[in-house]
């Protein structure tokens, strides 16, 4: 069961629906508007190996290259 992110044309709200059908017509949580408009969404994976060993907390930034830097968003 997909969760798809919509976005109200009416009211501009994003929420996040569980459709649990494809004839289901999706509607605004805030509204009630079924003129919605489904958004692009990243998907989030994991991925698990037994090289791979993480050398600090990048969880800001992402980046092994870069993290701890000075100028990126985790250097202190």
């Amino acid at each position: 069961m997909p969760i798809y992110e919509y976005r109200c044309e009416k009211c501009g709200e994003i929420t996040e629906i569980l459709m649990l059908g494809k004839e289901e017509a999706p509607a605004c949580k805030e509204c009630g508007s079924e003129s919605l408009v489904k958004l692009m969404s990243a998907h989030n994976t994991t991925a698990s190996s037994s090289s791979f060993s993480p050398q600090a907390d990048c969880s800001c930034c992402g980046s092994q290259e870069s993290c701890g830097s000075p100028g990126s968003c985790c250097a202190n």
